[in-house]
């Protein structure tokens, strides 16, 4: 079946398909659903200066999956990493590699563009997704630890 799949960037037209992606995550995760809008998806994603790359695998025109990520530069080391923001499958086709070869898509644009590493965190309950990439053999920074700070109007 991944024989069958396709790789795109994501364009406007891809908008419906895409929130419906990443409400299924939001809800794989219990976050409250992405108020994600047809503005933002292009000048984030789509339009020609957007500072995300996000690949879409499809069966036919069907939109089975995305990966979205960003090339970072560490100034401390001068590597460059592949930092992914978002994947998700379709819940109708998990478990088909899917999800396997959009990470195989990204380390192959990584590779091709410098990096070193991919790079991403994990919701500590996304039991499956912690399973899905043990399964391609990725290994917990226990160096880093991740840190958010509140943007706010004061």
């Amino acid at each position: 079946m991944i024989d069958s799949l396709s790789f795109r960037r994501a364009r406007a037209g891809d908008f419906a398909a895409v929130c419906d992606l990443a409400q299924q995550l939001a809800l794989h995760i219990d976050a409250p659903l992405p108020p994600l809008t047809l503005e933002r998806f292009l000048a984030f994603y789509v339009n020609d200066d957007a500072p995300m790359n996000l690949l879409l695998a499809l069966r036919g025109d069907r939109v089975l999956g995305m990966i979205a990520w960003i090339l970072t530069c560490e100034l401390y080391s001068a590597d460059t990493c592949v930092y992914i923001s978002d994947i998700a499958v379709n819940a109708t086709v998990r478990g088909q590699g899917i999800g396997k070869a959009l990470m195989a898509q990204a380390k192959a644009w990584g590779r091709a563009h410098g990096a070193k590493k991919l790079a991403w965190d994990v919701w500590d309950r996304n039991f499956t997704a912690k399973a899905f990439y043990e399964r391609l053999g990725a290994e917990i920074n226990r160096e880093a630890i991740n840190h958010v700070l509140t943007v706010g109007d004061g």
